[in-house]
């Protein structure tokens, strides 16, 4: 069967809850099902093992049929990703080199641990750089023994700060980018400057949200020498119950989504808000 006209299952999976969304595949993709489910996090240092573990089970209990001709798509929350900037580097010459260079910023920023994990690379550009994103190995291996289980093709995993950036792209259209995405606990901050990476912060929330996004905001600010005039930024905070950044004199931001630019129905859940109307 053509992947075009398979049935699409796309998974988010963070450390306390998955959800699992079933869209069928033609000339109007319809979504079938949509399920969500909370877990409680173990003894094990991976985060990931009892959100995989619920993952079986749902995974387990779908409409056979439906797996059978399904395409699996993983979207993994930040608490699962490790990222890195990728400086310009017009001199490389092929994808060999391009992975060698990656590799090596990212131990630069990460040490040895890196020899555990599996990169992935945004569109390279020779002179705007690229975002590298690093699992764990163990995580992805395990994400395929899952889909042969179930005789399923996973199809791609994918970081949810990536996910996010690309659906929102054609409204980050100033020069000087900043974007902001947030989750239960943890914060991921990106800038881009003329097409240019640089800076990608993924941060754990300590007490105050508006306090430590503003403190990175201004260090990113001053390191890379930005323009002190007001800045704009953009910010998906779905899960926060907390009290959301407002404007100050540096800074705007804009919250997402909007009307011209929804959520995608594989996002995680938002509480009171009604996303079955949205289109996978």
């Amino acid at each position: 069967m053509s992947l075009l006209w398979r049935n699409r299952i796309q998974v988010f999976l963070a450390p306390d809850q998955v959800s699992l969304t079933g869209v069928v595949r033609g000339i109007r993709p319809v979504q079938q099902f949509r399920q969500s489910g909370v877990c409680v996090q173990g003894n094990d240092p991976r985060q990931w093992r009892a959100p995989l573990q619920l993952l079986e089970q749902m995974i387990g209990q779908m409409d056979d049929s439906f797996r059978r001709s399904g395409a699996l798509y993983v979207t993994l929350s930040n608490h699962f990703v490790r990222y890195g900037v990728i400086a310009p580097q017009p001199s490389l010459a092929n994808p060999d080199e391009l992975m060698a260079y990656a590799s090596f910023q990212m131990r630069e920023i990460y040490g040895e641990r890196i020899d555990d994990w599996e990169f992935s690379l945004s569109t390279w550009d020779p002179y705007g750089g690229a975002l590298c994103a690093a699992i764990a190995r163990d995580l992805q291996l395990e994400l395929a023994a899952l889909a042969r289980q179930y005789e399923i093709r996973l199809a791609g995993i994918e970081p949810y700060l990536t996910a996010a950036l690309d659906h929102w792209s054609k409204r980050l259209i100033e020069k000087q980018v900043w974007f902001v995405l947030v989750e239960a606990g943890r914060f991921c901050l990106v800038s881009l400057s003329d097409g240019v990476w640089r800076c990608v912060r993924n941060q754990r929330v300590v007490g105050n949200l508006q306090e430590e996004l503003l403190a990175a905001l201004e260090q990113e600010s001053i390191i890379f020498s930005s323009d002190q005039s007001l800045g704009r930024v953009y910010v998906y905070a779905p899960e926060w119950t907390g009290k959301l950044p407002v404007h100050d004199l540096r800074w705007q931001f804009v919250h997402l989504p909007d009307e011209k630019h929804p959520v995608p129905s594989y996002f995680p859940w938002v509480a009171g808000m009604d996303n079955s109307q949205d289109h996978a």
